[in-house]
């Protein structure tokens, strides 16, 4: 029997906390006083900086999960752009696991499979390489890891690629038993105040499902965030704000700050 390839965590210490205790502490601390809206999450968009930036902003929108049966057992399409590695189209993580401090998380590699077989002229790959050092994906699956019993995953990051491939992507996962989470900070390394203006844009495209109001929007993972303003437009769904702050609001300097946004996507 083949030994089972594990994805190890790549920014333990660095984003979040290496200790397995330390880290469910921080996370039930942040979940704590994050607000549960009434909201069942058919996708969520959540940032990827360290907990110690963006921690509070993702915790509201891992929240809502309470919203889902906690152990029904369900796949969570992760998108996210790709910081390291340059990539013309995307690519699936073909790890058989990811791991964190919480433990091992299985990747769902049959569905992954079947939609390389029905997509085969899409850009998209069956690679690890873009993973190994990847921080967008890994830092959302502790929080997952506190908020559900039972679940897998489908981890794709993003490079160079067209919107609509995202979308497509979102199209084949996406059923009940699949929630969408966006990974993406905003705008980077501007004036708090300057920050702000920016990132309205990209509040407003989500609440209007505006991909034209997505110009003024400087988000990282702007592409993912399009897909799914796309798949939510064609679907019915409404989407809303959910909290929203910068770096300067944690470290106190507001003079070069990264915003971060958590928005929601339901029926």
């Amino acid at each position: 029997m083949a030994t089972a390839s594990v994805r190890k965590p790549a920014v333990t210490d660095l984003f979040y906390p290496g200790s397995k205790d330390e880290l469910y502490k921080e996370i039930e601390e942040l979940l704590k006083d994050a607000p549960l809206y009434s909201h069942r999450p058919e996708a969520l968009v959540s940032p990827h900086a360290g907990y110690i930036y963006s921690g509070r902003t993702a915790a509201v929108s891992y929240k809502q999960l309470l919203n889902l049966e906690k152990n029904r057992g369900y796949t969570f399409l992760l998108l996210g752009p790709s910081h390291y590695i340059y990539l013309s189209g995307a690519s699936f993580s073909y790890y058989d696991y990811w791991s964190t401090p919480l433990g091992d998380v299985k990747v769902n590699k049959n569905k992954i499979e079947q939609f390389i077989e029905y997509n085969p002229s899409l850009p998209i790959t069956l690679s690890s390489a873009p993973h190994q050092r990847e921080h967008s994906l890994e830092v959302q699956i502790p929080f997952l890891q506190v908020m559900m019993d039972k679940f897998d995953i489908i981890p794709v990051v993003y490079g160079d690629v067209e919107s609509l491939v995202i979308k497509t992507i979102i199209d084949y996962f996406k059923d009940d038993n699949t929630v969408v989470i966006i990974s993406s900070d905003l705008s980077h390394y501007h004036q708090d105040n300057v920050a702000r203006v920016l990132d309205s844009n990209c509040h407003k495209a989500v609440e209007m499902l505006s991909v034209e109001q997505l110009n003024g929007c400087e988000a990282c993972g702007k592409i993912g965030i399009e897909g799914v303003i796309l798949y939510g437009k064609e679907n019915g769904l409404k989407a809303k704000l959910l909290d929203y702050r910068t770096s300067g609001d944690s470290s106190g300097d507001s003079s070069v700050v990264v915003g971060y946004g958590s928005y929601i996507f339901y029926k």
